[in-house]
């Protein structure tokens, strides 16, 4: 039988971090660090930490020097409790911006995706749906939700907030801690999962709603981005109606993007069942015409 698992973020979790953290010798502990892991052991859980660690993709110090990190930590954990001990460690040292040419790319590692949690859970032997995971960003919730764990955000008010703690919170955690005891007390109390991750009306990047059809804030979303290409259409013909006769690159550039802008429309209206593609397209397709009415502009003021 597979077993759950506890995922704790690394920085600002179990350990304090302004980020980049290459040095093992600046190495310290979160209050009740040792604790949380021991105890996430003692209740059957297998430890994992998976972390971010783009100070390697940025240059700051190489792979190795997370590994002596990662060392240094185990080494605090035991040294505080013989039992708390991690199972694994899992990082990515990729980023999209990065300086060094080698990790400069897209990862599914990277969280907010759940690469990481997938990995470990291929190498342990993992129930993803009866583990959590603990962290300090909405990033590290992100990544639980996509993999099907429940998840707790830890704030420390003790520890300065990080950047990636600041950025918007597009999945609500199933609920929020002060104190690493707290977050294993709610484990150890085991209560109903509840029957849905809430997500925040705001994507930082483009996900699935529910089919047309199905009720809920889905079905919503897709009837006003109908509603915006309706208008979109409305002023295209407008335009098309007072367009002026008088030739220039400008409005040439701007009958060019109009009519992709309206291309783009109907091949959204033909992949309107695919909600994920549909919302791309409207958008691009407000960009051209936004493009369209400023070269428009442009044009009569010549």
């Amino acid at each position: 039988m597979k077993r759950p698992a506890v995922f704790f973020d690394r920085d600002n979790t179990l350990i304090v971090s302004d980020g980049y953290l290459g040095d093992p010798t600046k190495v310290v502990l979160i209050d009740g660090a040792a604790d949380a892991v021991a105890r996430a052991r003692r209740l059957g859980y297998a430890t994992v930490i998976f972390s971010n660690q783009s100070g390697v993709a940025r240059g700051l110090f190489g792979e190795d020097d997370v590994r002596a990190v990662n060392a240094r930590l185990d080494e605090l954990l035991q040294e505080r409790l013989a039992d708390a001990v991690v199972d694994r460690h899992e990082f990515c040292p990729y980023h999209p911006q990065a300086q060094v040419e080698e990790y400069r790319r897209e990862s599914d590692l990277r969280k907010p995706n759940p690469g990481m949690i997938y990995a470990a859970s291929q190498a342990l032997a993992l129930d993803l749906s009866r583990s959590w995971v603990i962290g300090d960003a909405p990033r590290d919730i992100e990544a639980g939700a996509a993999a099907g764990c429940r998840t707790i955000l830890f704030r420390d008010p003790k520890v300065p907030e990080s950047p990636a703690t600041n950025e918007p919170m597009l999945v609500q955690p199933e609920t929020v801690v002060s104190s690493l005891k707290e977050a294993m007390d709610y484990i150890e109390s085991d209560p109903p999962r509840p029957p849905m991750a809430r997500v925040a009306p705001t994507p930082r990047r483009p996900s699935p709603p529910p089919s047309p059809g199905v009720p809920g804030e889905g079905g919503s979303s897709l009837a006003k981005l109908e509603s915006v290409a309706e208008e979109i259409l409305r002023e295209l013909r407008r335009q098309a109606q007072h367009a002026e006769p008088e030739f220039s690159v400008t409005k040439l550039l701007g009958g060019m993007a109009q009519v992709g802008s309206i291309a783009i429309v109907f091949l959204a209206y033909l992949d309107r069942n695919d909600t994920h593609l549909l919302g791309g397209l409207l958008l691009f397709a407000v960009w051209l015409q936004c493009l369209t009415i400023a070269l428009m502009v442009m044009g009569r003021q010549k």
